[in-house]
């Protein structure tokens, strides 16, 4: 299987391979002011699967925590990934994808107690609290 996205304004692009791993919500505070959005959908590959494309080659990292860098592009600050300390994988932001309608998100939805209280969350027909 082969995933392809970009940013938004095409400067970073990127794909990876093989089955999707975890994919999920999160709505912890770091994510809601990384992304601007009460929840951001995530989904993980093995990071060597990895290959940056487009004319911006690697994304800006920023470290957000002491274990996580949050990869976004120079130009557009469009938002891309996030790699954690000893973890062989990179999560994606699914909504980066060129289809995210491709991956679902499962049931899981991390830091549901931290969205905002008007935040309803619906995936594939089920209603997440």
């Amino acid at each position: 299987m082969l995933f392809s996205g970009s940013c938004l304004c095409g400067h970073i692009a990127y794909q990876v391979k093989g089955p999707p791993i975890f994919p999920h919500l999160c709505s912890c505070r770091m994510c809601q002011k990384w992304s601007g959005a009460p929840t951001v959908a995530w989904v993980s590959f093995p990071q060597i699967t990895l290959t940056w494309k487009g004319i911006g080659g690697a994304p800006s990292f920023f470290r957000s925590s002491e274990q996580t860098q949050r990869g976004f592009c120079p130009r557009c600050g469009g938002t891309l990934c996030a790699l954690n300390e000893g973890d062989p994988n990179v999560a994606i932001t699914i909504a980066s994808l060129d289809e995210p309608a491709h991956i679902i998100p499962t049931e899981q939805h991390s830091y549901a107690d931290e969205a905002p209280f008007w935040w309803n969350v619906h995936v594939a027909g089920k209603h997440f609290d």
